[in-house]
């Protein structure tokens, strides 16, 4: 099954969508939210399945009517950005943006930024484990329990490591977050251990090739037109921040 989903056209419709809404919700006792509500029901098939979402616009009425906002700022709440990997929060901001049939896209800045949980992570995790091969499955039978936790600056990563000799073991890696070509995040330990024991060779060379010889988050084949900048760790979960690339988005409308 292909993981990552390919939705930029979906996120250019979906931006769209909140200025065509907006310019063409007519008169009433509510027409922002009017025009708010009539996104928020899009989302979930434009962007993606989520929690809820909530859409704010700002500007003049008048100028709205124009195809001009001031800004708009989407978020949403449990946001599946593909299969297995859920965001706590999505947030999307876009400013000075100009909307005009037959015409591109037009927005001064554009920004996002995303929580991701301890418990949602250590799922994803978990669903991406392969199966263990040669020549590791000599000594380890499977592998249970994983579990991320960060906290200030660092993150841990534990997992259970039962071996042929019917010894369970857990293992241990904890780092920092790297982001490279703003597309992997990569795990850097600064230790490997198993609690309370030595740790076996063959099992440290497992752990790293889980953990540390390939990135832990890969977003290299999502087409949204975004960039990741900053990965972050706070209490709890990972944070992620970066920009929207509004000409890339505007071109793709264009095609």
């Amino acid at each position: 099954m292909v993981r990552e989903r390919v939705f930029y056209s979906r996120w250019a419709w979906a931006l769209a969508a909140v200025l065509v809404a907006a310019i063409a919700t007519g008169c009433g006792v509510h027409p922002r939210r009017l025009a708010e509500k009539r996104v928020e029901a899009q989302l979930p098939q434009l962007i993606g399945p989520a929690k809820r979402y909530r859409v704010y616009l700002f500007g003049r009425h008048e100028r709205m009517f124009q195809g001009k906002v001031k800004a708009v700022r989407i978020v949403g709440e449990g946001v599946e950005i593909q299969p297995g990997l859920v965001l706590r929060e999505l947030v999307v901001e876009l400013e000075e943006i100009v909307y005009q049939p037959d015409k591109p896209l037009q927005a001064q800045r554009g920004v996002f930024h995303a929580t991701l949980s301890d418990e949602t992570l250590s799922t994803y995790l978990t669903s991406l484990l392969p199966p263990i091969r040669s020549p590791w499955n000599l000594v380890v039978s499977r592998l249970d329990n994983l579990r991320v936790r960060s906290r200030a600056g660092e993150i841990r990563l534990s997992i259970e490591v039962h071996t042929r000799l019917g010894v369970k073991l857990s293992g241990e890696l904890s780092g920092q977050l790297r982001l490279r070509e703003h597309k992997q995040v990569w795990l850097e330990a600064s230790e490997v251990k198993v609690v309370g024991l030595t740790v076996p060779e063959k099992v440290r060379d497992l752990l790293a090739e889980l953990f540390l010889n390939r990135p832990l988050i890969d977003l290299s084949e999502v087409q949204a037109p975004i960039r990741v900048d900053r990965i972050a760790i706070g209490e709890g979960m990972v944070m992620v921040e970066g920009i929207v690339l509004v000409e890339q988005l505007a071109q793709r409308m264009r095609g």
